[in-house]
């Protein structure tokens, strides 16, 4: 039903088909634009209508760019800039993770050379007991030396057997940590009963140690990735502080905006006036484009917000949060220098262990000559040939474990200093999908 004093009619019907475009961009320099296009057409059985069918299109285009509060890119490009920070904290993450991984594959590997070594020397060293001993029970058939004499061989070689079994346990502990950090399991028998032989072995013996002569602080400062994750920490508190400092101020807008409308239709001849318009739907257009009927607006708006508490919070915390991340890249800069110095010191220290052992060895194997050579023109007793070889046994144990804990501290000044990958040669793109760079 329908108010017939308004409408004519008893029953009004009316049918409206709608057709709008809009388009809206907002610019990381506080400005934003929009534009719409509306266009309807509608029908009616009403004979007060004066135009059956209505053509109506409107356009509109409107500017506002904000002047204090959300001016500029530090606002509007904040959690877009921090995302991409994000991203970069996660990539030193994992190049961080990786150090730590190799660092520690590398102290395992030194561990194993320094089991292999060793195991060798425990054996040359029974192996050295048994001649003595078999040598001994001959002269004893002899009756040559006393039965004491050759006690004390059996004695010595018990000992040295001792030494072999617990060498080679360790070195099969040594191998199940390589081979449990290299592989994703160990349930193949045949690769958990499978040696590892180190290569380097040759390194531990041969190498001639050398200190580091760089600025290894100044370097450390520059490379170490803890430092990247820190400095991108605080660039992305520093944006939150300035994006709240922005969020203080009063919001001023400068808004303005220019459209046009249109009408055109058919005239209802029950409507008995004469209508001027445009019949189709191009004159509605044409009557909207021609500045006709103009609709436009220059304006500026301001907002103070008074005692805005939210705004003040947030940028209490983000002032806060920034002069914390400050503090840590400071802390962190300090533990850095001291980690560089403690790991340039322990490499010195290791230095002079290793030079002090291997003339201890040196001595030990001469002592051990000539104690074999008197022994030999029957000057010397087998068991001073003993000790002596027990000596140099123990002065090549000691060799091998201050050339183990100079490889660690070499380990340690990369670490220290930034230089793991570099070190050892390895690509991050290459840990990243698991394969080796093309060329290699």
């Amino acid at each position: 039903m329908s108010n017939t004093i308004v409408y004519g009619v008893p029953q009004l019907q009316q049918n409206t088909t709608t057709g709008d475009i809009g388009y809206a961009q907002a610019f990381p320099t506080g400005t934003s634009i929009s534009a719409v296009f509306d266009n309807n057409r509608g029908t009616t059985n009403s004979p007060e209508s004066f135009l059956v069918p209505t053509l109506n299109s409107y356009y509109h285009f409107a500017i506002q760019q904000q002047l204090l509060a959300g001016f500029g890119l530090g606002p509007n490009l904040r959690f877009l800039r921090i995302a991409k920070n994000n991203q970069r904290i996660s990539d030193e993450a994992f190049k961080l993770q990786v150090v730590t991984t190799v660092t520690q594959i590398a102290n395992m590997y030194w561990d194993l050379v320094a089991a292999y070594e060793d195991e060798g020397v425990k054996s040359r060293s029974l192996e050295f007991a048994r001649q003595a001993l078999e040598s001994g029970r001959k002269q004893l058939a002899l009756q040559a030396i006393p039965a004491m004499d050759v006690m004390k061989d059996e004695a010595e070689e018990a000992s040295r057997e001792q030494d072999l079994t617990i060498a080679k346990t360790t070195l099969q502990f040594q191998e199940l940590l390589i081979k449990n950090a290299l592989t994703k399991n160990l349930d193949d028998p045949i690769l958990e009963a499978m040696p590892v032989r180190p290569t380097d072995q040759s390194t531990m013996a041969d190498a001639t140690p050398q200190g580091p002569t760089e600025d290894m602080t100044v370097r450390a400062l520059k490379d170490r990735l803890e430092l990247g994750e820190s400095d991108i920490d605080l660039e992305n508190r520093r944006l939150s502080r300035d994006a709240a400092r922005n969020a203080l101020l009063p919001t001023v807008a400068l808004t303005a905006y220019y459209g046009g409308s249109g009408l055109a239709g058919l005239q209802n001849p029950e409507s008995h006036t004469i209508s001027t318009k445009p019949t189709d739907f191009g004159g509605a257009l044409k009557t909207a484009f021609n500045n006709s009927a103009p609709d436009y607006y220059v304006g500026l708006t301001v907002n103070v917000p008074l005692r805005n508490r939210v705004a003040k919070s947030d940028q209490y915390r983000a002032e806060l949060e920034t002069r914390q991340s400050e503090l840590r890249m400071e802390q962190l800069k300090k533990q850095i220098r001291i980690e560089v110095r403690n790991a340039q010191y322990a490499l010195e220290q290791s230095e002079a262990r290793v030079v002090s052992a291997r003339k201890g060895r040196d001595l030990a194997q001469k002592t051990f000559d000539i104690t074999a050579k008197e022994q030999e023109l029957g000057a010397g007793s087998n068991y001073q040939t003993l000790t002596a070889r027990r000596d140099l046994a123990a002065a090549e144990s000691t060799l091998v474990a201050a050339m183990t804990a100079y490889q660690k501290a070499k380990i340690e000044v990369d670490r220290a200093v930034g230089s793991t990958l570099e070190a050892n040669e390895i690509s991050i793109e290459s840990a990243k999908t698991g394969m080796a760079p093309s060329g290699q």
